[in-house]
């Protein structure tokens, strides 16, 4: 069966800026991770570095997931 196509540019704008909110948001996640990964900030504690790399892949995956959002919008 196919989808009902929704013709509303409103909806379209919304979702592309609810977008870029998430991929900014990623993105800060993911750094925010590498850098406690890395021990950028002079963390010397083995459990903040492992979470610190969670964190990363964490705003990598919802970095990948909104790019797939985006597809299917478009």
């Amino acid at each position: 069966m196919t989808e009902p196509v929704d013709v509303s540019k409103k909806h379209f704008y919304i979702s592309m800026v609810k977008s870029v909110v998430r991929f900014i948001a990623s993105c800060c996640l993911g750094v925010a991770g590498y850098n406690l990964w890395t021990g950028e900030m002079m963390y010397t504690d083995f459990f903040i570095a492992e979470v610190g790399f969670l964190m990363m892949l964490s705003g990598i995956g919802l970095f990948l997931a909104e790019v797939l959002g985006v597809v299917e919008e478009l």
